[in-house]
């Protein structure tokens, strides 16, 4: 008895060993939830946050966007606080993230070529097991990496490294899905083959990283053609 691929992608066509994918605005079209939930901490203090900080902080880890909104809205809220407030309000609302369109039908690719699977993200840990939740990936065993498994977040490349030594893989071996440049930052300067993905198509990336549009395609081209 043979095992089919619908794909057309078949294990050991590739030198891939596992993906590590980012969760915010890459599986989940949770970045506006994420700035929600900011903007509701911050009104707290009678701050109105404007559209275009988003772009400031996007793919930012909580410590850094904390401190940017210090240092421009002059809040006077410690970072426990600000955590707590935003966090309460995130979780409470997790159920109407949507998942990105595509990104499930990639992740089923991956698991048909045989490649093992993490996810990589700068959020906090609660954070990240209610993004699982919605995804509906909760598994015994399975591998994510938060801001509180790290000493540094991205854009350094600890978080990758972190979840390919986990894998007990090295970062080579690994492809990253990111949707920021951030994100990318840290999987290219860990070594891994990068995928940009962003949901937000304004987002400038360097000219070195050219992002795609549609995730199903790419990752099939990559598979089935990498030597």
């Amino acid at each position: 008895m043979t095992n089919e691929h619908p794909s057309g992608v078949r294990p050991g066509q590739h030198p891939f060993r596992a993906v590590l994918g980012d969760i915010d605005g890459t599986l989940l079209l949770s970045e506006d939830m994420h700035f929600r939930a900011l903007r509701h901490t911050l009104a707290t203090e009678g701050v109105e946050v404007p559209d275009e900080f988003h772009h400031e902080i996007v793919g930012r880890a909580a410590k850094v966007v904390y401190e940017k909104c210090r240092q421009t809205f002059g809040l006077s809220m410690s970072f426990d606080q600000w955590r707590r407030l935003k966090y309460s309000y995130y979780t409470a609302h997790a159920a109407e993230i949507s998942v990105r369109s595509g990104a499930l039908e990639a992740w089923q690719l991956f698991e048909q070529s045989g490649l093992r699977q993490a996810l990589v993200s700068n959020s906090d840990r609660i954070v990240v097991n209610a993004n699982i939740r919605v995804l509906g990936l909760e598994t015994p065993g399975f591998i994510s990496v938060s801001i509180n498994d790290v000493v540094r977040g991205k854009p350094d490349p600890e978080p990758y490294e972190r979840a390919a030594t986990l894998l007990g893989l090295q970062p080579q071996q690994c492809i990253a899905i990111e949707d920021s440049p951030t994100g990318a930052q840290a999987a290219l300067t860990a070594g891994t083959h990068l995928i940009a993905w962003p949901e937000d198509r304004t987002l400038e990336f360097p000219p070195s990283i050219q992002p795609i549009t549609d995730l199903e395609p790419a990752v099939k081209e990559l598979l089935q053609h990498a030597a």
